[in-house]
């Protein structure tokens, strides 16, 4: 017979996605509970609620059990007895992940108050529901770690709460000015949690651009042309050419994050940050690679 974990996990996938081993999906599952007691010793992890949780975060994949290989299962064990409210649970998830994010951010040179009340006001919306009746907390997808995710959350909350929001550039310039109060320490972690799949996904990215596009990239980037000489060379209006390198930087930004997003199965809001990445680092990466003649890798 089925246990609770198992059917729990089973019941939040799609009708093909059920057609799975059934005995290796309740060994995998065992073993990530057991692992997860180990690890936060007194919390109860209720099999119904943490089956139904962790199958949640896979119902859409064509292999749930690859899938559930792939996340922070273990993680997502400790959110799922939060979201039910374990008390434990919650000490567990300040003292392991939300105290120690915040104490780097003000070994970052964060004001302390600053990151005191962010945290607070984060810790505070983890588990107010949204529009749609879910609660923030419930977003966590379990493909990052844990920590990085509140690391994120909580360094944008100080940058708003210093008052300095990130802000677009004029249109002549895409690059996306990060002036927040912590803007840097945010995306040192994007960075280093996405900076390999980002190459990848730009590369792509870039490749798909055609001849005309790269070229104006590399006249911009590499020869140093202004506005005025590139619209010379391309007799038009600076304004046309312009507007046609805004648009060339920008298709490949969004390209690059949705191909980022899509190989990394990444939520909307951990998209956002993604997007920060892309164009914190897309001039970079093109002077590179441009300057070895081509779409080849970067370093």
């Amino acid at each position: 017979m089925t246990n609770v974990l198992t059917a729990s996990f089973l019941s939040r996938l799609s009708s093909s996605a059920q057609a799975v081993d059934r005995v290796a999906v309740s060994s995998a599952l065992a073993a990530i509970v057991a692992a997860a007691r180990r690890r936060f010793s007194g919390v109860a992890l209720a099999d119904e609620q943490v089956g139904r949780f962790l199958g949640e975060k896979v119902a859409a994949e064509a292999d749930p059990l690859g899938a559930l290989g792939r996340l922070k299962a273990e993680e997502l064990c400790l959110v799922a007895a939060c979201l039910a409210g374990d008390a434990r649970a919650l000490q567990h998830f300040d003292a392991a992940y939300l105290s120690p994010v915040a104490e780097r951010l003000a070994r970052a040179g964060l004001a302390a108050e600053v990151v005191a009340d962010a945290r607070q006001r984060i810790a505070g919306s983890l588990l107010v529901a949204d529009a749609s009746g879910t609660l923030r907390l419930a977003t966590y997808s379990g493909r990052g770690d844990l920590a990085g995710w509140l690391y994120v959350a909580v360094a944008r909350e100080a940058r708003r709460l210093a008052g300095r929001e990130a802000r677009h550039t004029p249109a002549d310039d895409l690059e996306l000015v990060d002036e927040g109060v912590g803007g840097d320490v945010e995306l040192a972690h994007l960075k280093a949690t996405y900076g390999e799949a980002f190459r990848r996904s730009f590369h792509a990215a870039l490749a798909e651009l055609d001849e005309l596009a790269r070229n104006l990239l590399r006249q911009h980037l590499l020869d140093g042309l202004s506005i005025d000489q590139i619209a010379g060379l391309q007799r038009v209006h600076r304004a046309t050419a312009a507007r046609r390198l805004v648009r060339v930087r920008e298709d490949l930004a969004q390209r690059t994050r949705a191909l980022l997003v899509q190989s990394l199965k990444l939520s909307e809001s951990e998209s956002d940050g993604v997007l920060r990445l892309v164009r914190s680092q897309i001039d970079l990466s093109l002077t590179r690679v441009l300057g070895q003649g081509g779409a080849g890798s970067d370093s």
